[in-house]
């Protein structure tokens, strides 16, 4: 009985752990979670500084160190803060913000590194108001509400509940239908955040979508014969907790399309059954935005034949053409067992499927530009594809 009531109550301190993030003070300043998106495990107050120690959401789990705590200064200076990594070591740049809107990298003389990136020294200056540091920008679920609300109204596109998460934050999916109907109804459908720490590639989702639903001549012309979908937050919860990968049950979500045990992933699924029962209904394209250390496009090898075919070598071309100072690397990757976005929608589909990754320290500005490049010559490419083409291509091994 004592082992289980042992157990029990090792179990409940796991789960406040997780629930009630920590807060510490000394004469200084004050650290705390206590905010969307946080993530300091354990915080200790010493007399002129402070040890905080970041702990993953549960583990085996990729190397995505997510931190985000709040400063309260109690008066001016320089403050001391020890950051020190559990499970993995630094990875992303520390940045500021006294609004939680306006980010900027702290000075590198205020960072040191030590323990090979296990421990990290931080010297942020001490002003009159609370501040952030975070390893990325916060966009949390807040931000994505209010720009779906504000691109839904501006292009008149259409919102609905796909599905929940675990805890029962709502999955949104925005959609545009064509004007007029051919002989078949082209789908394509694009989704972001499955990984909560990849905000360069959540910034890139929304410059790509802003162009897609744009009130211009070629994406009028895309949306008149292109049925979009468009959900940008997969992971809702991983958000809200500040996880490193996965969401709530300890599952990377990137890695359940197959088996698809999770409300999550079943929400997209679901996307994609409609599709695959509606009468002369084809997918066109799935895109899947992510970050990682670089620029870089996980496709299909130009042998694996697409529907559309050669659209991603046509698409990458005319887009480097314009993006002279954007570097990127396009990495073809044959169908595989891997359970995976991109292995799911081939491999069901034989539609392109594309896991676009933006680089973690990518500049914004170029995240932005690139991304605006990238669904201009995306929506050129499709629109002089043969609207005909039909399952005449076998797609690839599927995994459904």
């Amino acid at each position: 009985m004592n082992r289980i009531l042992a157990a029990l109550i090792a179990c409940f301190l796991v789960i406040s752990a997780e629930q009630a993030q920590a807060s510490c003070e000394n004469a200084y300043a004050k650290l705390d979670a206590d905010f969307e998106g946080a993530r300091m495990s354990d915080c200790i107050a010493h007399r002129r500084s402070f040890s905080i120690r970041i702990d993953p959401e549960d583990k085996p789990i990729n190397p995505s160190p997510w931190y985000a705590f709040r400063v309260t200064p109690k008066q001016s200076g320089t403050l001391k803060i020890v950051m020190e990594y559990s499970h993995s070591k630094h990875r992303y740049r520390p940045k500021r913000s006294e609004n939680a809107e306006t980010w900027r990298l702290l000075d590198p003389g205020r960072v040191r590194e030590r323990r090979k990136g296990r421990k990290v020294i931080l010297r942020p200056s001490l002003g009159n108001e609370p501040f952030f540091i975070a390893a990325q920008e916060l966009v949390l679920t807040g931000d994505y509400k209010r720009w779906t609300n504000d691109i839904v109204e501006r292009a008149s596109l259409t919102k609905r509940r796909i599905g929940a998460s675990v805890e029962g934050r709502p999955i949104v999916a925005i959609s545009s239908r064509p004007d007029s109907a051919g002989e078949k109804s082209e789908y394509v459908l694009f989704f972001g955040r499955q990984h909560p720490p990849e905000l360069p590639g959540a910034l890139s989702m929304f410059a790509f979508l802003e162009t897609v639903f744009s009130d211009t001549e070629l994406a009028r012309a895309f949306r008149d014969r292109f049925h979009v979908i468009a959900a940008p937050l997969i992971n809702p919860d991983g958000v809200v907790h500040g996880h490193w990968r996965h969401n709530v049950n300890g599952v990377d979500l990137n890695r359940d399309w197959g088996p698809f045990t999770q409300p999550e992933t079943q929400s997209l699924k679901a996307i994609l059954d409609e599709i695959a029962e509606t009468p002369n209904a084809e997918l066109r394209l799935m895109m899947d935005f992510h970050s990682t250390n670089r620029n870089v496009f996980y496709v299909q090898p130009d042998e694996d034949e697409t529907i559309p075919p050669l659209f991603t070598s046509n698409w990458l071309a005319d887009s480097q053409e314009r993006l002279e100072d954007y570097e990127f690397e396009r990495a073809d990757r044959h169908q595989s067992d891997l359970p995976t976005s991109k292995n799911y929608a081939y491999g069901r589909f034989g539609a392109p499927a594309i896991t676009y990754e933006v680089g973690d320290q990518t500049d914004r500005r170029l995240v932005r530009e690139s991304s605006i490049v990238f669904a201009q010559e995306m929506m050129k490419t499709l629109l002089n594809s043969d609207p005909t083409l039909s399952d005449k291509i076998a797609p690839g091994a599927a995994l459904q």
